[in-house]
């Protein structure tokens, strides 16, 4: 198998797994152990399995999206914390 495309290759089961549960950091962690590759290949071979793979795709840009939507309230929330506190100390100075 040695003439076999990298990319169509399965991953190996704990990376799978990993991915399957949303860490992909784990993922290429296990394909790195697994297969001897650096970091980069193996981020490239847990991408494109990924990007193969419509379910997984949906489910990771589901999560970005839900994270872009965490950031964005925590820092809505920190900006009314500190216009609050800059209106409190402009008017009981």
């Amino acid at each position: 198998m040695p003439d076999e495309n990298p990319d169509e290759r399965p991953l190996p089961a704990a990376a799978a797994a990993a991915l399957s549960l949303g860490r992909m950091v784990d993922a290429i962690r296990h394909v790195r152990e697994a297969e001897g590759l650096g970091l980069m290949e193996a981020k490239l071979r847990v991408d494109a399995h990924v990007r193969s793979n419509p379910v997984l795709m949906a489910q990771f840009e589901e999560r970005q999206a839900r994270m872009r939507r965490r950031v964005f309230l925590w820092v809505l929330g920190i900006d009314a914390i500190i216009i609050v506190a800059l209106l409190w100390w402009i008017i009981w100075r």
